[in-house]
């Protein structure tokens, strides 16, 4: 669907929002998100610490708004893929997205298990939606229960295992990057496959 589709009002609404979460992304790549106020956010950007609030109630509403336009990106990238596939390269993308930025998923981790990351009824517009994918696309907003249960369903799996699969690919996710800093790590992605391998074992 063409940007054209939606108003100049969208357009700027959606760019704002978009640069709000950009300039927060930056930023935690060399601090913390207790170190970053929301009156360097709103400065840096030339708008009111008020204008930020309207998009969102609080800097952890960005990380929810990250989560959930990476769902919809890997929802995009799985289009048509055998649920193998799919979560495979659900694990790649995310490989390369957690090595641009490691402080950026190091604060969702901890922010997850503090808080949790229950949604905040964030809605993700049309516009956000083509200006950051160049499309409409049709998925519904989540986490990764909801990006991986219905691949784990499918799976040629006992029902009363698929829970556990799906646990273990969390565990995967989250935990296996808490230890990219240490020596001899390597490559995050080898790490995601060695372990989904193992997790699979029999299932291919």
């Amino acid at each position: 669907m063409p940007i054209n589709t939606i108003s100049l009002r969208e357009k700027k609404q959606a760019t704002l929002k978009l640069k709000i979460l950009d300039s927060f992304d930056e930023k935690l790549k060399t601090k913390a998100l207790a170190d970053i106020s929301v009156k360097e956010i709103a400065k840096e950007l030339d708008i009111s610490e008020m204008t930020f609030f309207n998009y969102f109630g609080s800097k952890k509403e960005v990380l929810i708004y990250f989560i959930e336009l990476w769902s919809l990106e890997m929802q995009l990238l799985i289009e048509g893929l055998e649920p193998l596939t799919a979560i495979y390269r659900i694990f790649k993308e995310t490989a390369k997205t957690i090595e641009k930025n490691p402080n950026l998923f190091m604060e969702i981790v901890a922010s997850m298990a503090l808080n949790g990351m229950h949604k905040k009824d964030i809605v993700i517009s049309k516009a956000e939606r083509i200006l950051r994918f160049g499309e409409d696309c049709p998925y519904e907003v989540g986490g990764f229960k909801d990006l991986m249960m219905p691949l784990v369903s499918k799976l040629d799996v006992d029902k009363e295992k698929q829970e556990h699969i799906y646990t273990a690919l969390f565990n995967t996710c989250f935990a296996t990057p808490l230890l990219i800093n240490c020596p001899e790590f390597g490559s995050l992605e080898r790490k995601y496959f060695e372990q989904i391998e193992d997790i699979l074992k029999g299932i291919k």
